[in-house]
């Protein structure tokens, strides 16, 4: 039979969605592949079918790898459906495929998956897991705030994976009391807190234009930054290649310092 291939958003639900479609389909795991996002080239004789993100299935599945790979194999495929890659859903299904059928032939869950990294699938997996951990990591010393007009903390960044999910805590304990907003350009997704409250995510809106205006204390203070960072420089020792490397040029864009 011609290979069935499921097409599912490019979200930890849209992708997990597209496992239980594609298992549910009872096609045999060697007819079916998963496609997140778009732009994928078309594959000759195969049969599309697309998949609507449904979060009640999410979460049978995401239940189902809790509890039969353990809290370690949950949070690499979990940060692995975060990640920027063509080939993550498809590395996503394998990984659950191989993980349930060995927890089936030793009768109980499998906790140490991650490490047969033989498995190609298991091999990406955790080398998007880690790409993408050390992307948000890195991202929390390199995201600067700005105070808008009504004491609102805002942020723009363009990462290459899903991050904000992996830093919400990180700046929701650092800035408890605090109203703020990050923007993900590039997915169009916002991470929301306000004080007292869980952070929120939001996803496919931009943020409202009117009340991005900066506050007259945060111009006076994007001044003195500045002329701060130029002050402690020092022209002899100035060293581009290695400012690249440190301080990648993409994260530039978006810090007050350099716009």
């Amino acid at each position: 039979m011609n290979q069935v291939i499921f097409q599912c958003e490019d979200s930890t639900e849209g992708i997990f969605t597209g496992v239980y479609d594609a298992w549910a389909s009872r096609l045999g795991h060697g007819n079916v592949k998963l496609e997140a996002g778009t732009g994928h080239e078309m594959e000759l004789f195969s049969e599309y079918r697309s998949v609507e993100t449904d979060r009640e299935k999410a979460e049978k599945v995401a239940g189902t790898v809790r509890k039969s790979m353990g809290s370690g194999c949950w949070e690499s495929i979990y940060q692995a459906t975060l990640a920027e890659g063509e080939e993550k859903a498809e590395a996503v299904y394998r990984s659950i495929v191989l993980g349930i059928s060995m927890a089936r032939r030793k009768n109980g869950s499998v906790h140490r998956l991650m490490e047969n990294i033989q498995e190609p699938c298991i091999f990406q997996i955790m080398t998007l897991s880690r790409a993408v951990a050390r992307e948000a990591h890195r991202y929390l010393g390199f995201i600067r705030f700005q105070e808008m007009k009504g004491k609102l903390l805002y942020s723009e960044i363009a990462p290459s994976g899903q991050i904000l999910p992996l830093i919400g805590d990180h700046f929701t304990n650092r800035y408890p009391g605090e109203r703020f907003l990050i923007y993900d350009i590039r997915h169009k997704m916002s991470l929301l807190h306000q004080p007292g409250e869980p952070w929120y995510l939001f996803t496919g809106e931009e943020p409202n234009t009117a009340v991005l205006e900066k506050s007259e204390n945060e111009k006076d203070c994007e001044k003195l930054w500045k002329n701060f960072v130029e002050t402690i420089a020092i022209p002899e020792r100035t060293n581009p290649d290695l400012q690249k490397q440190l301080l990648p040029l993409k994260f530039r864009k978006y810090m007050t310092e350099w716009s």
